[in-house]
């Protein structure tokens, strides 16, 4: 839960430097591992610092990051999510329809960071905490 914490802190604060969103990716990744209900509580929250961070109006990304928290859910009862295809495919989609809501520039090549440090993330946590599977 460290490992989660200091990635977090992390993401946030990088992304108040650039316009990536890498907490749409880590977020994607959260819900992968952590199939709880506090993960939604996570992205209402982190969504609502985001807004507070990019002075937005309040709970436009925390909706938009609990809507994308509950499709990887509903997802995760008709393929196999704890994939890096799954991870990349989910985490590019969730940051372009992310990144083309609130109309930013380059959409496609922002999409394509946030997958890449999304499976990063991935295999990061998973060489963490399940060490005995294999990485697909």
């Amino acid at each position: 839960m460290l490992l989660i914490s200091f990635l977090i802190l992390l993401v946030v604060a990088v992304s108040g430097i650039t316009t990536i969103p890498f907490y749409v990716g880590l977020l994607a990744v959260i819900t992968v591992f952590y199939k709880k209900s506090w993960v939604f509580f996570l992205a209402f929250g982190l969504g609502l610092y985001l807004d507070l961070i990019f002075i937005r109006p309040l709970s436009y990304t925390s909706l938009i990051l609990t809507i994308f928290v509950l499709l990887i859910r509903l997802y995760e009862r008709k393929f196999e999510i704890k994939t890096t295809i799954f991870v990349f495919i989910s985490s590019f989609l969730g940051s372009l329809i992310y990144l083309k809501i609130f109309d930013y520039q380059q959409v496609l090549l922002q999409s394509l960071v946030t997958s890449l440090f999304a499976i990063i993330f991935f295999k990061m946590l998973w060489l963490k905490l399940d060490r005995h599977s294999e990485i697909i």
